[in-house]
């Protein structure tokens, strides 16, 4: 066993073999500026300061890029307290760091007269192998402190905070080693500062060096961009982040990259308009700022314009006390440069890019080419123009609205978003006292507008898909619909008539369906699997669709005995998970009393059967998995070894 003593000599053996370093007193990589850096200077410096400093800050605010930048790793001895559970873990990578070889170690061993320690890759064995091996007093004392020690992570250290004091003391004390400690949780910092006198000489508190880093991250993500691009717009990224006061040097980081893939994203025509490129990269500045820090998520980013312009602060109505305001309008009082309601990043691909991490070229240009700086108005559609009338000449509007005016009327629009935007802009202008309509007369006339196009079978049928409105619900084109709280159930009255209408005109077609479907099972049983059931190939025409309550249970059973007899299995299959389906979708319900009508129809024809081929169709029947009559079950015939004696007729 080594007492106190044996660190002598230790020491002693270092001088012979690490003479030349211990004779360095460590320098900063950097002359000093900041107020860090001056007192690192100063206490690296000394050779046995007798305290150790403690370093503090938000998260993210770089505490440790700036340490490192003036003390990088051949200069200092860094430590990570990331999940290390005992003072034991500590020491065993503090020995690590000061005699990082395996020729070290052996070079040690023979030091103490102990056998050689084998360690094949020190840096492999994790804090708890390497403190099994190496945690003795000898990695105790064995100390070489011409090199700052700094400890990182301490928050994330399950080590209690006593003993942790005290072996940070003891480096400082006995091991008269310069001890720098990072830490970024304020509850940890409070009980580290209250031991100040006795550990820390000095407390330093790190401010976020915002334009240093900013110049670092944009050198090191503008390679990804066309050479020059970036750097044209970057002062109005570094100022939105400086608006939005944040600390977070890793949030501005994830914004430059952000940033420099949307900029890579656009043609030569939108970064030579300066004018929406400012407004572009200050507006996806900030929304990347909120996401980024959590104030904001993919509900936040979806209607916009129904956020904005749908929000009324009313003290009033919540007995005279101010009501925090939602977070998307939180974060436009942050913001005092920034539009966050610019159209130019639509809700779609703010959502792809922000939330997603997807940056689509096509999507993105697409967006910004039907923002008012690149809209080509003779090719818009008029309510994209109407939309933007804050953006917009007034001559232009009008025109617009007087082009979006006569198509409602003459029933040209059958696109149902593009419909629906029409709808949201003319109750927005209703309930604004702009027309001579009330809400209450544009939800009743676009209501009536559908009902025609349903008449005159103008009106898109509905596709498969219980989600089959998604293309449309919310937004269209990747633009909100003008929607405000006044009149939000007049326009939801509006969108489910539309639902309702189509489904309608799928119905209207069906008498066009079903021959067609009747073939396919006279054909090829397994085909008209697909079309009904879910299979791997997610081809499934009919997915929520009734449209077997529409086929006459008779033509269907006699479709079915037509078919190829080896596709009876995949009929009587398919319409078994096609009934198990009915619970699932409720617009099934319709064809429930179906099935059994399918079933009588054929215990009919096997009635009239004898043998083998009566046989067969129970058999099929059995298929669809529907409970059989008593009287049935006993007439059925023979089965097994019993049927293969009955001859076919």
């Amino acid at each position: 066993m080594f007492g106190l003593g044996g660190n002598k000599k230790g020491q002693a053996a270092s001088e012979t073999s690490d003479t030349a370093e211990q004779r360095v007193i460590t320098t900063l990589a950097y002359p000093p500026g900041s107020h860090l850096e001056e007192y690192l200077a100063y206490y690296v410096s000394r050779q046995k300061p007798g305290y150790a400093v403690l370093i503090t800050g938000e998260w993210g605010t770089g505490k440790t890029h700036q340490v490192r930048r003036v003390l990088p790793d051949d200069r200092a001895h860094y430590v990570s307290l990331f999940g290390l559970t005992k003072t034991e873990d500590v020491e065993a990578q503090v020995f690590a760091k000061m005699f990082p070889t395996k020729a070290s170690l052996s070079r040690l061993a023979e030091r103490i007269d102990a056998v050689n320690i084998q360690v094949p890759v020190v840096g492999s064995l994790g804090s708890g192998g390497l403190a099994s091996v190496l945690a003795t007093s000898f990695t105790k004392n064995e100390i070489v402190n011409t090199r700052p020690l700094i400890f990182d992570d301490l928050e994330r250290c399950s080590i209690e905070n006593r003993a942790l004091l005290g072996l940070i003391n003891r480096y400082v004390e006995h091991h008269k080693c310069r001890v720098i400690v990072i830490a970024h949780d304020d509850k940890i910092v409070k009980e580290f500062e209250e031991s100040k006198e006795k550990i820390f000489g000095q407390s330093l508190l790190v401010e976020p060096n915002i334009d240093a880093a900013f110049a670092e991250f944009l050198s090191y993500f503008a390679d990804d961009a066309a050479p020059g691009r970036i750097a044209e717009f970057a002062e109005e990224a570094l100022a939105t982040f400086k608006e939005s006061q944040t600390a977070s040097l890793r949030v501005l980081r994830h914004v430059v990259e952000d940033v420099v893939r949307l900029v890579a994203a656009l043609e030569d025509r939108h970064l030579e308009n300066r004018v929406a490129m400012v407004e572009l990269v200050r507006l996806f500045s900030a929304l990347a700022i909120e996401t980024r820090c959590n104030r904001l998520g993919r509900d936040n980013l979806r209607n916009r314009k129904e956020a904005i312009y749908g929000y009324r602060p009313n003290a009033a109505a919540n007995n005279g006390e101010q009501v925090a305001p939602p977070p998307f309008m939180a974060a436009i009082s942050r913001y005092k440069s920034v539009d966050l309601s610019s159209p130019l990043l639509n809700d779609t691909v703010l959502i792809e890019t922000l939330i997603e991490g997807r940056f689509d070229t096509d999507h993105i240009r697409a967006s910004m080419n039907a923002s008012h700086y690149f809209l080509e108005k003779h090719e818009a559609p008029p309510w994209q123009i109407v939309g933007s009338f804050d953006k917009l000449d007034d001559a232009d509007v009008d025109r617009a609205l007087k082009r979006m005016e006569e198509q409602f009327a003459k029933r040209e629009i059958t696109e149902s978003g593009e419909f629906l935007h029409v709808v949201s802009l003319k109750m927005m202008m209703a309930s604004r006292g702009l027309t001579k309509e009330s809400v209450r007369e544009v939800a009743d006339g676009a209501k009536n507008y559908l009902d025609d196009l349903l008449k005159e079978g103008r009106l898109p049928p509905r596709p498969a898909g219980w989600m089959w409105y998604d293309s449309f619900d919310g937004s269209y084109a990747g633009v909100g619909y003008w929607v405000a709280d006044d009149y939000k159930a007049e326009f939801q009255e509006v969108f489910e008539h539309l639902v309702d209408a189509r489904s309608a005109a799928l119905e209207k077609q069906f008498p066009e369906l079903v021959p067609a479907l009747l073939e396919v099972v006279r054909e090829d049983g397994q085909k008209f699997f697909e079309k009904v059931c879910h299979t791997r190939n997610g081809m499934m025409e009919y997915e929520d669709i009734p449209i077997l309550a529409h086929i006459a249970a008779k033509d269907f059973a006699e479709a079915w005995l037509a078919s190829p007899r080896a596709g009876w299995y995949w009929i009587g299959n398919a319409l078994k998970e096609r009934n198990k389906a009915v619970a699932q979708y409720p617009t099934l319900k319709a064809e429930a009393d179906w099935f059994p009508e399918v079933a009588n129809e054929m215990r009919k024809q096997a009635e009239e059967q004898t043998g083998l081929a009566r046989l067969r169709i129970i058999r099929a029947v059995e298929l669809m998995g529907l409970p059989q009559p008593e009287a049935q079950e006993a007439s059925s015939g023979p089965t097994g070894s019993e049927a293969e004696a009955v001859p076919e007729d």
